[in-house]
């Protein structure tokens, strides 16, 4: 016996076929047609009465304003601009807007450019919008021909406030108001139109004065049309809306907007909420009667055209609830309700009693989507079925459930790789397993150059052995390269000629080539699966899950492209802040960018050293780090003084002031000579006098020449040289001119500090005087308390005194110069800390800030030791000092030789200043030597005696050894 299969269709279709027919004939037969027709006439019908109210509204509106315009044309008033400020004139057109409080402004223009306008100021708008007197009633403007305004402010009794004077650039015999008043003595109105001035809409009429010298016209709002159209609603619910003949919105009745002024746009976003914009929408207005949906409810709308004024009039909008149109139809269609709801009663059952028929198999379909809904694809079990759908059905979600359960898996190594090539390499993957096709092939175009494709993923891995090239498959054939444009999937079936040209693979049967496109729909690359077989109906089925899935691989793509640009720009930034460091100072450039090639020499045989540094590590992640931190390590250089980072002398600041000495030893030696030649005068023995002058010359040369000498900081500054400065500084010269001209401000201000003013004023040749001290500022100030570095503060920001200066026992710098130049890397460490880092670059700020500190605890600036200070830090440590060392671009110190820095640098980590393992390391895989072949001139790469350098530290770790054991 053949089993028979019914489908899904034969069982409930002819079912519900007889219900929906029965319930569809009695609704039309006895509601629809006839209530239809009732609604659409009764709403037309109040909606014409609605527009024959509005017509005779605005009659009433503008008739008054027409004899009050007939009237005020033929006085005498109205012949000059001059006159619009006349107590009488004032007073006529005051008693016409107080009778019509919709008059804005009455106004003349004149055919020799002049005019007047006399607005009314009572309303709060038209003040804030003029900025007028609070209590101005009434503002007068009087506009000459050569654009001068005279403004005048009335108070509500017409007494005259103020006024003032403006220029404008007005010519009314230009304005539309001028042009289109009549010559037959006749009052021309306007269509209604938008005031942008004043945000509302109104009306303009006009017409000629007497012997036609002139127009004047009259400026109505149409506000009362609103409160007029309010009192015509028949129904809480009911909107009306007022229209000129261009959809600009004249009035309505209040269910747009609450605001006095709302303006066009907001009348429109308004509008969009309402049913009455299916009207507004429609290509052009014309009168209509019908029923729209809106907001799950039935609306009767109607539109009629009014036509008044000789122009081309207004359209009145109406909308109604359909439920409160017709309350009397409601009972009626109630009970045809009640009719079909037991009819549908009855069909129900029927429909019950034959999905009982399916029930069991989609029962157990149900119970096998809950394990798919809860990821569980470990025991699918799908049911059979005699019913077709019911089958396909299950069939589908067994498809389903190994194609998520496929994708759950590609996402799942997804998250769980950093690597871009194993991403793809999952992707082409799952794309393999899905289509069940031979092999797949992945090209991407390169982030720098979007016209190169490399093959960067493919499945299985001899499909490498393919030999395809899409950059030829693309151009050869114009019709696939126009459908990836188009980012369109293309399958087709490689022809002979195709594989005899070496396109294709003789054993290709066909061929899917899909698109990848980023967000911007720009092409990122190409996926091409082939299939060395016929592909069976249902498998051609799966492209559209392809074309979607393969989303994901161009997201991935351009995910990290971003990443990777943005992981560009951050370096790039970071290493053009270096390089703007090294640029301040041309004495210490190439600093910053000299010292990361050294730390990653060091680095990298550090990570390699598994005796002394098995848990130091350098992957890609450790490699950022350290590699941000060696290019930032000096960033807060930026805020030290260049003329403290380059002293080259002990007087230097701005400048070397050394001249300032010379040029009072020259003094000295001009008042030696001045009195020399004074006493030779007086008759004193000329030989005794010439042995005296050449004597005195030569002790003020000599003295200059050992301040000068130590003044370059070459030679270390013992006590018998301080004595003999002091001596040096006790000679004194007279200065007669005020020393408080051309000073700026801070310099006046320490200056008054010493109080001697008196001239001629002794002074020495080398002092210490107080405007050479220099205080903290408050705010820095505030920076030192709760201080957690060990730095010490000194107690002043500069001491300039030039004993003080002269006196610095070695180098050029003094204790508080030493700490501005200490400070820069506490200034490193605050800006490094302010940058959000992700977790890997946490630890950046310690690695930079730490270049400075000792392993014996007596670095900065926390004075850390062995203990908690990382390799890293010790690693930069060591690159900072050798760099330093053999620069050859410092003006405080020549270049050492290679044997120098490390000999120098032997010394600092026998004294534990150093890591005396790195160092080791240091010597040992001759990274000293690899750096100075890079970055060191011929002239400093003497040879280094590397055994006897290790030999001064050996003994120091071999102590360690002991006293660890």
């Amino acid at each position: 016996m053949i089993e028979r299969r019914y489908t899904l269709q034969i069982h409930i279709a002819g079912i519900f076929f007889v219900v929906v027919s029965v319930l569809s004939v009695l609704l039309i037969v006895l509601s629809y047609q006839n209530s239809k027709a009732l609604n659409q006439q009764l709403a037309l019908e109040r909606t014409e009465q609605n527009a024959e109210q509005i017509k005779q509204s605005f009659q009433r509106l503008v008739a008054p304003v027409t004899t009050s315009l007939d009237m005020l044309a033929v006085s005498n008033f109205g012949q000059e601009p001059s006159t619009a400020n006349n107590r009488m004139w004032l007073a006529t057109i005051d008693a016409i807007m107080q009778k019509n409080p919709d008059v804005l402004s009455i106004y003349l223009g004149y055919p020799d450019e002049q005019s007047a306008f006399v607005r009314s100021t009572t309303a709060p708008f038209m003040r804030q919008q003029f900025s007028t007197p609070q209590n101005s009633h009434i503002m007068v403007d009087v506009n000459k021909a050569n654009g001068q305004q005279e403004r005048t402010y009335y108070d509500a009794n017409l007494g005259y406030i103020g006024g003032n004077v403006n220029k404008i650039d007005y010519l009314p015999t230009t304005r539309p108001w001028y042009k289109v008043a009549p010559s037959d003595g006749s009052i021309h109105i306007t269509d209604p139109y938008f005031y942008f001035f004043i945000q509302r809409m109104g009306i303009t009429l006009s017409r000629q004065l007497a012997n036609n010298k002139g127009v004047i016209a009259a400026d109505i709002t149409l506000a009362s049309l609103s409160n007029f159209l309010s009192s015509l609603t028949d129904s809480a619910d009911a909107q009306l809306l007022l229209l000129d003949h261009n959809k600009n919105i004249i009035a309505h009745n209040g269910f747009l907007s609450h605001a006095d002024a709302a303006s066009p746009d907001q009348l429109l976003l308004s509008l969009a909420r309402s049913p009455l914009n299916d009207l507004y929408a429609a290509p052009e207005l014309k009168e209509l009667t019908r029923n729209v949906e809106h907001t799950d409810q039935t609306w009767t709308l109607s539109l009629v055209h009014i036509t008044f004024a000789g122009g081309k009039g207004l359209w009145l909008a109406k909308a109604i609830p359909e439920d409160q149109l017709i309350g009397s139809a409601l009972n009626a269609r109630n009970n045809q309700i009640a009719i079909s709801a037991l009819v549908l009663l009855l069909g129900t059952l029927m429909v019950l009693w034959a999905s009982t028929q399916i029930a069991k198999p989609l029962k157990a379909l149900g119970e096998e989507t809950k394990k798919i809904r809860n990821l569980d694809f470990s025991n699918i079990t799908l049911p059979t079925s005699a019913i077709a759908e019911v089958r396909t059905l299950s069939e589908s979600i067994g498809v389903m459930a190994d194609t998520i359960s496929g994708f759950l898996d590609t996402l799942h190594r997804v998250s769980n790789s950093s690597n871009f090539n194993s991403l793809l390499n999952d992707i082409v993957s799952h794309c393999h397993h899905a289509s069940g096709a031979d092999f797949v092939l992945m090209w991407t175009r390169s982030t720098d150059d979007h016209t190169s494709l490399s093959l960067t993923a493919r499945y299985p891995e001899n499909a490498s052995d393919k030999a395809i090239n899409i950059a030829e498959i693309l151009t050869e054939s114009p019709e696939i390269s126009s459908a990836l444009e188009c980012q369109q999937f293309f399958s087709f079936t490689p022809s002979s000629t195709d594989i005899q040209r070496g396109l294709f693979p003789a054993d290709l049967k066909r061929v899917w080539l899909l698109p990848l496109n980023n967000r911007e729909s720009e092409s990122v690359g190409y996926v091409l699966l082939g299939f060395n077989h016929h592909i069976p109906e249902h498998q051609e089925e799966k492209i559209h899950f392809m074309t979607q899935f393969l989303g994901f691989a161009s997201l991935i793509k351009e995910n990290w492209d971003r990443v990777a640009a943005q992981k560009h720009l951050f370096k790039s930034f970071v290493e053009l802040m270096a390089s703007a460091i090294d640029t301040k100072s041309p004495y210490t450039g190439g600093h910053c960018q000299r010292v990361p090639e050294l730390t990653f020499m060091l680095a990298d045989a550090a990570s390699k050293d598994t005796k002394h540094f098995a848990d130091f590590t350098l992957d890609e992640q450790s490699q950022e780090a350290l590699y941000f931190a060696a290019w930032l390590h000096d960033c807060g250089k930026v805020t030290t003084p260049e003329y403290v980072v380059d002293k080259a002398t002990k007087l230097e600041t701005i400048y070397n002031r050394i001249h300032e000495i010379r040029t009072r030893f020259e003094v000295l030696k001009r008042d030696a000579e001045i009195s020399y030649w004074k006493r030779r005068s007086e008759g004193e023995d000329v030989t005794a006098l010439d042995h005296w002058l050449r004597d005195e010359h030569k002790a003020l040369d000599d003295d200059f020449a050992f301040i000068a000498k130590h003044n370059l900081g070459d030679e270390f500054m013992d006590s018998k040289n301080v004595t003999r400065l002091e001596e040096i500084a006790s000679r004194t010269w007279y200065r007669t001119i005020d020393d408080m001209q051309g000073l700026s401000w801070e310099e006046e201000d320490r200056r008054q500090r010493r109080k001697d003013r008196t001239l001629p004023c002794k002074e020495h040749v080398l002092s210490n005087k107080l405007e050479h001290q220099i205080p903290w500022l408050s705010q820095q100030l505030d920076t030192f308390e709760n201080w957690e570095f060990k730095l010490p503060v000194p107690d002043l920001q500069y001491n300039r005194g030039e004993l003080h200066n002269l006196s610095i026992q070695r180098g050029t710098l003094t204790n508080e110069e030493r700490f501005i130049i200490n400070d820069h890397i506490i200034q490193t460490i605050k800006m490094l800390r302010r940058l959000p880092y992700p977790t890997h670059l946490e630890r950046v700020p310690e690695i930079a800030g730490g270049h400075h500190e000792k392993l014996d605890g007596k670095g900065y600036p926390y004075g850390l030791d062995e203990t908690n200070l990382s390799v890293d830090a010790r690693i930069m440590a060591i690159a900072d000092i050798f760099e330093a060392l053999t620069a050859s671009d410092r003006p405080y110190k020549k270049a050492k030789t290679l044997s120098e820095a490390m000999k120098i640098l032997a010394f600092m980590a026998k004294d534990k200043h150093v890591d005396p393992k790195l160092f080791r390391l240091f010597i040992e895989q001759k990274i000293y030597l690899r750096y100075a072949e890079a970055f060191l001139p011929q002239s400093q790469q003497d040879t280094v005696d590397e055994q006897a350098l290790l030999a001064m530290i050996t003994p120091k770790e071999k102590t360690e050894t002991a006293a660890v054991t």
